[in-house]
């Protein structure tokens, strides 16, 4: 079913208030998690979501190179300008890798280089991070050294079965398990959701026999590499990484998360000319429109009013988000930096982001018993 939520908008998220340190409280209030790359559409998308919405959202970032800048610290300091407060992982993937990036996989002194880029009065949590093949104990002690420093510690898996004999053995090293979130990801997920399903029942049931109050994310992400193959100028996309997380029994046993539409697996961009597009978020799927330009047309303001007439529009929406904003503005001519895909991915971002957390502000709500 899809939501437009006109009515809830006003009733949405907490007051504002000063964020302090990341607290074992505020794991246990985390009912969304978006996962962000340090790219600046996904960094410009999150930065202008609703102030109400920010306050509601620890997200996790992994620190890659962004634009000309590729080192790490560098780049965190980047990250540090836009999010208030956040988990912070190390992106190791193929071409999006910071140049200095191995320095931090080193496992010398428990990562002490990875861990030492973190202040313990901050709002940023290093993430656990575990090179190839690197000593178990490392890991280990890294995650206590966090822990330790920060109160609270995340540790994500990419890597399913292959990490789940460390991550046990984190859950009996760390002082309380209530410190720690455990972070599943199963990167592109469209069409495999059953064996997907089936690994997520697996792991969390292997960390919940040592410990039953393990608290679990499960994160993917279900945006294709390309839209064009589900239709030429038009076309629907379920969100299945939601359809995953309801599967393995929704909020009762893990916390949804997700690429925050973004496709999720590393890929040599090839050059070519772009057709405009524009993508709409739902609280289930994400629908777009694609046209090319043509003499005195543009296909971007082409592709925004054919949004605007679609059943699917919400102008309460609008109103909050500003991804929404930007498609209504383009209906009556191209803002400047949207003639080019880089603002609408973070339109799309912004989009995406602000609907997964009104939704599950919504559900909250419906959970109450009167």
């Amino acid at each position: 079913m899809r939501l437009h939520l006109p009515l809830q908008l006003a009733k949405l998220g907490p007051a504002i208030r000063t964020i302090t340190m990341i607290t074992s409280d505020d794991l246990d209030s985390i009912k969304y998690l978006p996962c962000l790359r340090s790219r600046r559409a996904e960094m410009r998308g999150y930065s202008e979501l609703n102030p109400e919405t920010k306050q509601g959202l620890i997200p996790l970032v992994s620190i890659g190179k962004l634009g000309a800048t590729s080192s790490v610290e560098q780049v965190l300091g980047n990250v540090k300008r836009t999010f208030s407060r956040a988990f912070i992982d190390l992106n190791c993937n193929g071409n999006q890798v910071c140049a200095d990036y191995e320095t931090y996989l080193n496992s010398d002194n428990n990562y002490s280089e990875w861990r030492d880029l973190f202040s313990a009065d901050e709002n940023y949590v290093p993430t656990a991070v575990f090179a190839p093949g690197g000593n178990v104990r490392s890991f280990i002690r890294q995650v206590m050294e966090i822990e330790r420093k920060h109160g609270v510690v995340a540790i994500r898996s990419k890597n399913g079965a292959q990490d789940l004999a460390a991550i046990q053995s984190a859950i009996s090293a760390v002082d309380d398990v209530n410190n720690v979130l455990f972070i599943f990801d199963f990167g592109y997920v469209r069409g495999a959701i059953s064996p997907r399903e089936a690994e997520a029942r697996r792991l969390i049931s292997a960390l919940r026999m040592i410990d039953s109050s393990a608290r679990i994310a499960l994160v993917g992400s279900s945006y294709p590499r390309s839209v064009a193959a589900y239709g030429e100028e038009s076309g629907a996309l379920e969100i299945e990484e939601r359809e995953l997380h309801a599967q393995v029994g929704g909020d009762a046993v893990a916390i949804y998360g997700d690429h925050s539409s973004i496709y999720p697996e590393p890929f040599e961009p090839s050059i070519s000319r772009f057709v405009p597009r524009i993508d709409y978020c739902l609280a289930d799927s994400w629908i777009y429109r694609r046209y090319r330009d043509r003499a005195n047309v543009s296909g971007y303001v082409h592709c925004a009013n054919s949004v605007l007439e679609s059943a699917d529009w919400d102008p309460a929406f609008a109103q909050r988000s500003w991804g929404a904003a930007k498609i209504q503005e383009t209906a009556s001519g191209v803002p400047a930096g949207f003639a080019a895909p880089a603002n609408w991915i973070a339109a799309r971002v912004n989009m995406h982001i602000e609907r997964q957390w009104m939704s599950t502000i919504v559900d909250e709500d419906n959970d109450v018993d009167f």
